[in-house]
């Protein structure tokens, strides 16, 4: 079924339930009563509130690491929190958290394939956010969305995309438009600059393509990527390999197998233990477990050293947030990143040499 038709099922039949929806590693539940939707959860980083408040402009991460501190210590819902310190008003609070459900369910309009199961009559004992939404205009602002996928892709084939600007900002007409154009200047692709702005692939790519549509910037270095289902028959056949070296004991082609995959597919529930086992039978490094949560990082490489350093988007958003003063468990707060594939950069940084703790 498309998604369109799954959520129009729902509605008409009158259903109350758990629909789960899974695509890899990010599971988004949609909660239904009685045919009407009225909220949804998602697993994935960049759909957090605190994420999607940094990409709005309504808070900075800065302002977000010490609400989420107090979100601990406190046991408090975190918009309560901004709104006590008085970075939201409750209207503006409700206002954001309905795009914000909205925009993960958007989402799913994007995939190319994934699972679902719909529990009947099970629902959370708690919902802490509820917002009945229109199915007909979530239903069609998301066929339109997909629609507008597509035709991004023309244009960008992939999100290893460069740009460049004709090097002014005179046609920005805000500041994310100017920020999004300082990014471009930077060098930084498609993928990157979705992470810089806190955002998924579709909210960057859409405002690329309108800067693109505009003639403030244009298309640099475009590499076409291999479509889901090639990957995922590479993926398994490197799995099966890395398996079998694992297995003979010829660890270090293990691992650069496992390593490949993860290359693929950095949630990869079965490459990353196994990449872990042979760390520790290796005896090279340590397992990502015992990395100081509450060591501070800092560079070990000079700015113009880094520079010359080849590190995928992932490591420079990391390494852009090492100040010499937040600690790895502040850093992975703020990272719109699973905690996992946050520690497994840190580890690889300093494994490299390019940080050290204090």
């Amino acid at each position: 079924m498309q998604v369109g038709d799954l959520l129009q099922w729902c509605g008409a039949n009158f259903k109350t339930g758990t629909l789960r929806l899974a695509r890899g590693p990010v599971v988004k539940q949609l909660f239904f009563k009685d045919g009407r939707l009225f909220s949804s959860t998602s697993n994935n980083p960049r759909e957090t509130l605190g994420q999607f408040l940094i990409r709005s402009g309504k808070v900075s991460e800065e302002q977000l690491f010490k609400a989420l501190i107090l979100q601990d210590r406190n046991h408090e819902l975190l918009g309560q929190i901004l709104i006590g310190d008085g970075l939201l008003r409750e209207d503006e609070l409700n206002d954001l958290l309905r795009i914000k459900t909205e925009e993960t369910i958007y989402d799913c309009f994007l995939w190319e394939d994934g699972d679902f199961v719909l529990e009947d009559d099970r629902l959370p004992d708690k919902i802490s956010v509820l917002l009945p939404l229109d199915l007909t205009t979530l239903i069609l602002e998301g066929a339109r969305r997909s629609d507008e996928w597509r035709r991004i892709w023309q244009v960008f084939l992939s999100r290893f995309t460069r740009f460049s600007t004709r090097g002014d900002e005179d046609g920005a007409t805000c500041d994310e438009e100017r920020r999004i154009l300082h990014f471009v200047s930077l060098g930084k692709n498609l993928e990157e600059i979705a992470l810089e702005m806190h955002a998924g692939e579709f909210y960057a790519a859409s405002r690329l393509l309108d800067l693109h549509e505009r003639g403030l910037i244009r298309v640099e270095a475009a590499m076409e990527e291999i479509p889901f289902e090639k990957q995922l028959e590479e993926v398994q056949e490197r799995l099966r390999k890395g398996v079998v070296f694992f297995n003979t004991s010829r660890y270090s082609e293990a691992l650069s197998a496992f390593e490949s995959v993860l290359a693929i597919d950095p949630q990869n529930k079965y490459a990353r233990p196994f990449k872990l086992k042979i760390h520790r039978l290796m005896k090279d490094i340590e397992a990502v477990e015992d990395l100081p949560l509450d060591g501070v990082p800092v560079l070990r490489l000079t700015l113009a050293e880094l520079a010359h350093t080849e590190l995928a988007a992932q490591d420079g958003f990391v390494l852009s947030r090492i100040n010499g003063e937040w600690d790895v468990r502040s850093i992975l707060k703020i990272c719109p990143m699973r905690q996992e594939e946050v520690l497994a950069i840190f580890k690889h940084l300093l494994d490299d040499a390019i940080i050290e703790f204090r």
